[in-house]
């Protein structure tokens, strides 16, 4: 079975990049609640669809109770699409797929890491062109890593949140940043030898931390 670095406790290390994260995320939610003045490029539609492109770069956790030589490694990086509409100026609805690769300590093998997210986005200061949002929802995650014999499949499903903001800088586009935190539980691993299958149910939490820069078009 797949082994993975002992994260329970965390390295030093790890804590840091944690009170980063959440103290960026607490830096958006002040900006979010923040007063300030309209500009001359407003987020005016009061509803419709948007689709949008992120390149993110991502922190994998994964725990586990034992040690091994083999592990992935946390620091990754991939592409997010999203997809949306908005219901009126504060609520909108956002479908993602995302992925990521991540190094691991074997050099020839990678891990691909795949997600989808459905989430429900609250947004800030309707009519300006600095919009905030927080946001939360549900989500499906797998790690895939494959060599020359075998390749392994561990999937989950989770719980995503967490805040951010785009900027309009003309009536359909906007450029944005977002922070999202994802509560993980990984229920099944799938071993593919070739020949044979096989499937198993697995007890293992996991986080994932993503900080995205995106650039949306609203039709």
């Amino acid at each position: 079975m797949l082994r993975t670095r002992n994260l329970t406790p965390p390295a030093v290390s790890d804590r840091k990049v944690q009170r980063w994260n959440v103290l960026l995320l607490f830096a958006i939610l002040a900006a979010a609640c923040a007063p300030g003045p309209a500009t001359a490029q407003v987020d005016d539609r009061p509803r419709g669809f948007y689709l949008g492109i992120a390149f993110v770069g991502s922190s994998l956790h994964i725990d586990d109770e034992g040690e091994s030589a083999f592990f992935v490694k946390d620091d990754g990086g991939g592409v997010l699409l999203r997809t949306g509409y908005s219901f009126n100026r504060v609520f909108s609805l956002e479908l993602s797929l995302g992925a990521a690769n991540h190094e691991t300590s074997v050099q020839a093998i990678d891990a691909n890491l795949g997600l989808v997210q459905l989430c429900l986005h609250y947004r800030f200061l309707p009519g300006h062109a600095f919009r905030p949002y927080i946001k939360g929802g549900l989500g499906g995650y797998g790690i895939e890593l494959d060599d020359n014999n075998a390749s392994f499949r561990i999937e989950g499903a989770g719980v995503p949140f967490g805040a951010g903001f785009d900027y309009f800088f003309s009536r359909h586009f906007s450029l944005g940043v977002d922070l999202t935190l994802n509560v993980i539980e990984y229920e099944t691993i799938t071993v593919d030898l070739g020949s044979a299958t096989a499937g198993f149910d697995i007890d293992e939490e996991g986080a994932l931390t993503s900080l995205g820069l995106g650039l949306t078009y609203y039709f």
